[in-house]
């Protein structure tokens, strides 16, 4: 009898711990305030195109000497470098909130055409605000919920207490992040009008760079005029280029730094040595268009947290578009196919 007891007693004080375990685990979720530090919060599978590394001899593009110079010298090629938007007083970078179940929901009446049933109900911090330019943009992880939204063109109205955006995109964050229409897609729910470019990747995270590494492949908006051809893993282009010169680059395209350059030697602030990092290994791709080739960084100010970045617009540009900094990949290539990635993420 006095053993039955004692069993029962254990049995309820391992419930009971279990309980709270799970409820302090409830609680730290609610209360994270980045989506990327760590490894259980990544978004997407690890094998995803988003955070598959490329390996060390990739394909290259066979025009990439050519895209390489109309990236640095076309009309508004700007520096002829990759600069960092949101850095200084810009205010071109993108907000970045990851929602808890105490944030509000809003119904976001949106302009464009699509039904995403996601937008009834999302829970938007008090307070948050879109970057204050013509794209408006910002980016909503909601854990819980299991997306990450992105919205353009996304206004808040004090008055009557409602959001509204012009575009919208939602990605499932245990998917392989790929929008529905590259037919390749595991979750049918990954669609929106941002032809095919997601919030997890549309900026450089300040926690992402503060933990020291970036871990996946970023988007880049492209200066000169890029081709309205797009490749994988984008479904659309907003560029005007309709001609056929092969060093027109199309929405899509990735490049990545030479893994020949030593990234130490250069003497990069510490938040571009980071950034680079990623550049290196896994890459950006050409999402969108824009007056100068940029890369967003997370937009702290419209947080309301303040300017949290030290690092200087051109901090990366002692690494001009040339062939002995940079290689455009072979659009044809996947490194999630790829036998040399198996295990390397």
């Amino acid at each position: 009898m006095v053993v039955t007891v004692l069993v029962a007693a254990l049995v309820l004080l391992a419930v009971g711990f279990r309980a709270a375990r799970d409820t302090v685990e409830d609680a730290a979720a609610d209360e994270e305030g980045s989506f990327f530090p760590n490894d259980r919060a990544r978004p997407f599978h690890d094998g995803s195109w988003w955070n598959t590394p490329l390996p060390r001899r990739t394909p290259l593009h066979p025009h990439a000497e050519g895209i390489l110079d109309y990236l640095r010298t076309a009309p508004e090629s700007g520096q002829g470098c990759l600069v960092l938007a949101g850095a200084g007083d810009s205010p071109w970078g993108q907000p970045m909130y990851t929602v808890t179940r105490k944030d509000p929901r809003y119904d976001v009446r949106s302009t464009f055409a699509g039904d995403l049933p996601e937008l009834d109900g999302l829970r938007i911090p008090v307070g948050a605000r879109a970057a204050a330019n013509s794209d408006g943009s910002m980016t909503v992880f909601d854990p819980r919920a299991g997306f990450v939204v992105m919205l353009t063109g996304a206004e808040y109205d004090p008055d009557t207490d409602t959001w509204s955006a012009a575009g919208a995109s939602v990605t499932y964050l245990d998917s392989n992040g790929l929008h529905v229409e590259t037919g390749r897609s595991d979750e049918p729910r990954n669609r929106g009008s941002h032809r095919g470019n997601n919030g997890a990747v549309a900026a450089v995270s300040w926690d992402e760079v503060r933990e020291g590494a970036v871990r996946h492949v970023l988007k880049v908006a492209a200066g000169p005029e890029v081709s309205h051809d797009f490749v994988f893993p984008m479904v659309g282009s907003d560029g005007d280029y309709r001609g056929s010169d092969p060093s027109v680059p199309p929405q899509g395209l990735r490049l990545r730094i030479r893994t020949s350059v030593d990234l130490d030697s250069l003497d990069l602030p510490p938040e571009a040595l980071v950034i680079a990092r990623a550049l290196q290994r896994y890459g950006f791709y050409i999402g969108d268009s824009g007056g100068t080739t940029a890369l967003k960084l997370e937009n702290t100010v419209a947080e309301g947290r303040g300017q949290l970045w030290r690092v200087p617009a051109d901090a990366l540009c002692g690494l001009p578009f040339t062939s002995r900094y940079w290689d455009v990949v072979d659009p044809g290539f996947d490194p999630t196919r790829d036998r040399r990635n198996r295990g390397r993420r």
